[in-house]
């Protein structure tokens, strides 16, 4: 794969080529200050020297144990109509391409902010349209939780249509345009490499060129109202030597290729984290989604210390409020005797914690300003520590500015200080910091179980939500979904269209560290024996993914291993007809309605021989059905079809 800077007329633009042939055209690089503009009237001093850049580095927790590439990088040099300089650099491997603009240190102190950063990406718009899958980037409070196809209008979005925010379009862009020659590629578009000196960033509305043929996105800073207007303004405040995050693309001729790619983490800093010895991702009994009083009584939580018990899963998380506790008698319940209970059960608690501050008004959810100031920080988490509590759920960042992306690897780098494990909620996409802070297990950042939890039918939309999810937000970071709701509702106004193999697919379809299983003592407990072996025992940290099969909106099946152990997974979430509307006591509402449809595993495209034992899970007829419909059987073969129910799935275990 070939990357090409050009600089036509003072103007700077990349290009991106495969095996020859242009993939990605002409497509914009450049920043533009307040006293300076590096976006025209460039002019080149340094073509740069190519060089090897050996990258190698092991995920604690991820989508591969250890990653080992070679990318090729060239720096080119630029200076301004005033004379100033700046650096281009770019990067280029198998999976896509990197660049950044750089800029070295002018020593006169003066803080400057970037007005826009023209740096984007230009597609070819194929004669069908195309296709185009991201979030709308949420206005004055992004939590990257939107929908990826419109419910209202439901058909796959070609690219250039306008999102359905003013604020443009959340990362990662999942995009399939037409190369020079006519043929068909998958773009992913993402960013990597943050350091707390710039924002977060987004892409703006997307510009059609109909002439051309071509759609361009560009990139977008936060709002300045974001964080309630506090936390300074949206745009980048530079001082001194800086550089921008990468922007980077990866490129495949299908979507599971891009799935697969560790750009995000290849380009993210080093660990920051000295000895990871401590870190050990896991899975957890999580009791808010289904009982979300429990974290304010003793009672109910216990029920979960019980489960996580059961189950062997190492932690249990108690959600907001735990400071409110009490028991049967009205009593307070100290946290000291909160982490009895859990020792006496041989495990470990994460306890949840709001980020504020000045960045949210819930000022109900406690605890409470407790992590935002650093002295208060550390005290907290220093007691945490000499308590034994494993990690904190930090919950409520919800923007992008600049000082609060600064402030969020404050609270990761005093974590690792602390030995504390951590899970980030209503927050920003990861952004490789899966390779920067290890103890990072896992991030919200999109439609996640939650969602079952509301009285609107958000259900009819996730199983197509989780097909696009499995590829775009996966390939960016580890994603706290919260997996395996077996219960067949939460609210009866909102109940559950996947079936009970699809549920139990996505504890592989979705990676994280820190699986939080979402579902009620009772209902895991109920479960056969074979299935709550599977759930205490599937892995949450892997050493090689594969996505066999990944149709944006129709299918996904991912296999990944650990040690000599492969769990394959798929899941249908094709999308008939879906009611346009979020109220289903409105006459005439109708349930989703989907399709059935076979997925197939061949073993030998992960390098199996021969005949092996197969331990499957699936529905059990391609009918749909919420009501435990799920067999479990052995099979035995270097192949296997699964006849999925509409909205269903299948597990196995090789």
């Amino acid at each position: 794969m070939s990357l090409t800077l050009t600089v036509d007329s003072g103007v700077a633009a990349y290009a991106v080529s495969v095996g020859g042939t242009e993939v990605v055209p002409s497509s914009p690089v450049g920043v533009v200050l307040d006293d300076a503009d590096f976006s025209s009237r460039l002019t080149v001093t340094d073509t740069g020297r190519p060089k090897s850049v050996d990258i190698r580095y092991g995920l604690p927790q991820g989508k591969t144990s250890r990653v080992r590439k070679v990318m090729t990088e060239r720096v080119v040099s630029v200076r301004n109509a005033q004379g100033l300089p700046m650096e281009i650099v770019l990067r280029a491997g198998q999976e896509g391409v990197a660049l950044r603009c750089r800029f070295p240190g002018l020593g006169d102190g003066t803080t400057r902010t970037v007005t826009a950063e023209v740096t984007g990406l230009t597609l070819t718009l194929p004669a069908d349209g195309g296709a185009q899958y991201t979030q709308p980037y949420t206005l004055k409070s992004p939590k990257y939780q939107e929908w990826y196809v419109s419910r209202a209008n439901h058909t796959t979005p070609v690219l250039g249509a306008a999102t359905t925010s003013a604020g443009g379009a959340s990362f990662p862009l999942l995009a399939r345009t037409e190369a020079a020659d006519g043929g068909t590629w998958w773009v992913l578009a993402g960013e990597s490499g943050m350091d707390g000196t710039y924002p977060a960033c987004h892409l703006g509305q997307p510009t059609l060129d109909t002439a051309a043929r071509s759609v361009t996105y560009t990139i977008a800073f936060p709002a300045d109202d974001e964080a309630l207007g506090n936390l300074g303004p949206g745009a980048p405040q530079v001082t001194g030597a800086w550089q921008t995050p990468w922007r980077f693309v990866a490129v495949s001729r299908d979507p599971a290729g891009l799935a697969e790619t560790t750009l995000a983490t290849d380009l993210a800093l080093s660990c920051a984290v000295e000895d990871t010895s401590w870190v050990r991702p896991g899975a957890s009994a999580f009791s808010w989604l289904t009982a979300p009083t429990s974290p304010t009584s003793l009672e109910q939580t216990l029920r979960w210390f019980d489960l996580a018990q059961e189950m062997s899963w190492p932690y249990a998380l108690v959600d907001a409020k735990w400071d409110k506790m009490t028991d049967a008698a009205g009593n307070a319940v100290p946290l000291e005797r909160l982490v009895a209970e859990a020792d006496t059960r041989g495990i470990r608690l994460f306890l949840w914690y709001n980020s504020a501050g000045e960045n949210n008004d819930a000022v109900a959810n406690t605890p409470r300003d407790l992590i935002a100031d650093a002295a208060t920080r550390r005290a907290t988490f220093r007691r945490l520590r000499d308590l034994g509590i494993a990690g904190i759920k930090a919950d409520g960042w919800q923007s992008d500015k600049q000082q609060l992306i600064a402030r969020k690897r404050e609270v990761l780098e005093d974590a690792a200080r602390y030995r504390l494990h951590v899970v980030l909620h209503n927050t920003t996409v990861p952004r490789g910091w899966d390779r920067t802070y290890s103890h990072l297990l896992g991030v919200e950042a999109g439609i996640a179980s939650e969602y079952y939890a509301n009285t609107k039918p958000y259900a009819d939309q996730i199983p197509e939500q989780t097909t696009i999810a499995a590829i775009t937000r996966n390939a960016v970071g580890a994603f706290d979904y919260g997996t395996t709701l077996l219960s067949p509702y939460v609210y009866g106004a909102n109940p559950r269209r996947t079936t009970d193999a699809h549920e139990l697919a996505r504890t592989v379809i979705y990676q994280s560290g820190f699986n939080g299983c979402a579902d009620s003592p009772d209902r895991y407990l109920a479960q056969p024996a074979e299935v709550r072996e599977l759930l205490s025992t599937v892995p949450v940290a892997f050493d090689e993914t594969r996505y066999l099969a990944a149709a944006p909106g129709s299918h996904v099946v991912v296999a990944r291993r650990k040690g000599g152990t492969w769990y394959i997974a798929g899941v249908n979430g094709r999308t008939l007809t879906i009611w346009p509307g979020l109220d289903s006591s409105v006459p005439g509402y109708t349930p989703p309605t989907g399709q059935a449809q076979p997925l197939s595993v061949d073993l030998r495209d992960l390098g199996i021989r021969g005949r092996r034992r197969i331990k499957l899970f699936a529905d059990t007829a391609a009918t749909a059905a919420t009501d435990g419909a799920l067999r479990h059987c052995d099979l035995r073969g270097s192949a296997f079809t699964v006849h999925t129910a509409p909205f269903g799935g299948f597990i196995a275990v090789v």
